[in-house]
């Protein structure tokens, strides 16, 4: 279908990354979940970390996903990131919570704080979390799609003006956008909506809502005619719909996930570091 996505991938990729070379999505997990337990995470989070970023390498945004592990491996070994932390809720109330992240692994604390926030929307239509203590993270947009699914209208903003949202659409995967793929326009949208989200997320926190569908109309209805306003809108960047964003995880499942060669060069840095077996290609 005509508009279902703009490549999401970030203008900023680098030049050195010319050919690659294809692998398995099964392999890339044990080799993404071997790598992140060679650094200290348990291996129910590593495979969680991997989950995230393999959400990316399937839905056409590849510079966010396995590319984007050896920067967290970096992190995570400088202990700019506390693999093990957990993070606790510091304040609730029936629909709010702030969720202190105790800096660890950004991906992972927005979605335990995305699951009290699905939890409040479930029990009373609307949830939202404001999460503290944690550091620099990407998109929003895997996190957005999982609540969505739920089903809820689903957003999260965080610093620099980041919004990522995703309601329920008649497909069965969401749609999505998230700010922060759409490459060059993404600072002038981050210069408007900055001061706001700040204020109210706190500075460099984070926002999620999570609103139930039924909570305000059948959910038939709501996905007709969000769906159709999805098809009908201008396309832009950062919009991602659920036909070819099929076609990406189908491809993803059948042909393996496409790595370019700087980015295999640094994780197989880490698997010699670590001493990790690296994966078999399946080509180019």
């Amino acid at each position: 279908m005509p508009g279902d996505i703009v490549p999401m991938e970030r203008p900023e990729v680098s030049a050195t990354a010319g050919a690659s070379t294809r692998y398995r999505l099964d392999d890339l997990r044990r080799l993404t979940a071997s790598l992140a337990a060679g650094l200290g995470m348990d291996p129910a989070r590593a495979s969680a970390l991997v989950t995230h970023l393999l959400w990316f390498d399937a839905a056409g945004a590849s510079s966010h996903g396995i590319a984007s592990l050896p920067a967290w491996l970096d992190r995570i070994s400088r202990r700019e990131i506390d693999p093990v932390a957990e993070g606790r809720v510091r304040l609730e109330h029936s629909g709010t919570a702030v969720f202190d992240a105790g800096n660890g692994l950004p991906p992972l604390a927005l979605e335990r704080a995305a699951g009290i926030a699905s939890e409040k929307a479930r029990e009373l239509g609307l949830g939202i979390v404001r999460v503290e203590n944690v550091g620099r993270t990407g998109p929003a947009a895997p996190i957005v799609a999982g609540l969505a699914i739920g089903p809820f209208v689903a957003a999260i903003a965080g610093p620099g003006g980041s919004i990522a949202v995703a309601m329920p659409m008649p497909e069965g995967l969401p749609a999505v956008y998230d700010s922060a793929l759409e490459g060059e326009f993404r600072s002038q949208m981050g210069d408007a909506w900055s001061p706001w989200i700040s204020a109210f997320t706190g500075g460099d926190g984070w926002a999620i809502l999570a609103l139930a569908v039924p909570a305000m109309e059948p959910l038939t209805s709501f996905q007709d005619r969000v769906g159709q306003l999805f098809r009908d809108a201008a396309a832009g960047r950062g919009r991602l719909l659920p036909g070819r964003w099929e076609a990406h995880r189908i491809e993803a499942r059948e042909r393996g996930v496409s790595v370019d060669e700087a980015s295999a060069a640094a994780l197989r840095g880490w698997a010699d570091r670590l001493n990790v077996a690296w994966p078999a290609s399946i080509g180019g």
